[in-house]
């Protein structure tokens, strides 16, 4: 009999359902994905791609607070 590895997951996000008549969301679930080598070098790429971004808007806010002479 052979035993088998537990798979892992990645969470991806939150989803939650909204209640029928009036709108309000119910209890949020966690939402995963089996964790294979795409999915990690996906993660990864989603990683670089925020920590660029936010650099990109913190260096924006920095120039506009210097140019409105707002010392940061």
């Amino acid at each position: 009999m052979e035993i088998m590895a537990p798979k892992e997951y990645i969470q991806v996000g939150y989803t939650a359902l909204r209640r029928p008549g009036t709108g309000e969301f119910l209890p949020a679930v966690k939402l995963y994905i089996e964790a294979d080598d795409e999915a990690r070098a996906a993660e990864q790429h989603v990683i670089e791609d925020i920590g660029g971004l936010l650099a990109q808007r913190m260096k924006a806010y920095k120039e506009g607070c210097r140019d409105a002479g707002v010392m940061v």
